[in-house]
């Protein structure tokens, strides 16, 4: 018997019951964060049952594995990942149909969110050609698509730059006059501009730890059905700790971030407080805005698509 932890407000405690042979046995368990305790009998149980025990911080990581199987990847997935590397038509089949949906999710937060502008047209334009495009006729090669991709994301960047930044209390708390408007996906700083983690602007650093968020939870999904997280398809790297596949299935959930983040900066006023300034001038968030963050890229994800 195993219990469900809480994860957030008005999560239930929910309890699930396995027998020895049971039907309905999961080949694997994962234990995501918490804390508790576990028996040798009940290590015993699931070493007889066939079945792996997966412990995982909180961002989806491995922590330890246990069991008969204790592999914490599923044979069956992890060749499927190899011979779909191997293979650059396999890689497409695969990852079009990722782009394109990401495509078609940018598009819709350019109609419906974004502040009308002329960048936003020129960004709708290419969206909907990338869409067409992709739906007539397939790259030949990811670093075709790859570069479709860019376009469409080059073009819905710049179109942020219509967004209104508002700020209050500015007599307590000070705001850079950088921060008044949205320039670019990169860091302002001149010395970190070409890592994104580092972002230098309250925007980028909402982005950024949705982002993060967005990768545990998809983290969690691959790791729990099988998957090789470093093992990728569209972004294939050979060092193991990046975690490629995961960034390949976060693809078409990004513009779903992006859309949380959308709403609370059109939607919320700031303050300099909710955004902590590092002598490195990287922008960090405030545990209350951090919280806020959390929320709303959680009630997105859960939303039907």
């Amino acid at each position: 018997m195993i219990n469900d932890g809480h994860t957030h407000f008005p999560d239930e405690e929910r309890v699930y019951r396995f027998f020895k042979g049971d039907l309905k046995l999961p080949t694997r368990i994962v234990l995501v964060d918490g804390s508790g305790q576990i028996t040798l009998d009940a290590l015993d149980w699931l070493a007889d049952q066939g079945v792996t025990l997966l412990r995982l911080r909180w961002d989806g990581r491995l922590a330890c594995s246990l069991g008969a199987d204790a592999g914490a990847v599923d044979y069956k997935a992890l060749t499927w990942q190899r011979q779909t590397q191997a293979d650059e038509q396999a890689r497409l089949a695969f990852a079009v149909p990722l782009i394109r949906s990401k495509a078609r999710a940018t598009l819709n937060n350019l109609r419906t969110i974004l502040p009308p502008s002329h960048s936003r047209e020129k960004a709708i334009d290419t969206a909907k050609t990338a869409i067409s495009e992709l739906g007539k006729v397939r790259p030949q090669t990811i670093g075709e698509l790859l570069a479709i991709e860019g376009r469409i994301a080059a073009g819905y960047f710049f179109a942020w730059r219509a967004l209104q930044i508002q700020w209050k209390a500015e007599g307590k708390y000070p705001v850079h006059d950088e921060w008044r408007r949205y320039f670019s996906r990169a860091s302002l700083n001149a010395d970190i501009k070409k890592k994104n983690r580092d972002a230098t602007h309250p925007v980028n650093a909402m982005l950024n730890y949705a982002y993060r968020l967005l990768e545990a939870h998809v983290r969690i999904a691959a790791v729990a059905d099988g998957y090789d997280p470093t093992c990728g398809l569209l972004h294939k790297r050979t060092d193991r700790e990046v975690q490629s596949f995961v960034y390949d299935l976060m693809e078409p959930l990004r513009p779903v971030v992006d859309r949380a983040v959308l709403e609370l900066v059109m939607n919320e006023t700031f303050k300099g407080a909710d955004f902590i300034r590092q002598t490195d001038g990287v922008c960090r968030l405030s545990p209350n805005l951090a919280r806020m963050v959390v929320l709303r890229v959680q009630q997105h994800l859960e939303k039907p698509n």
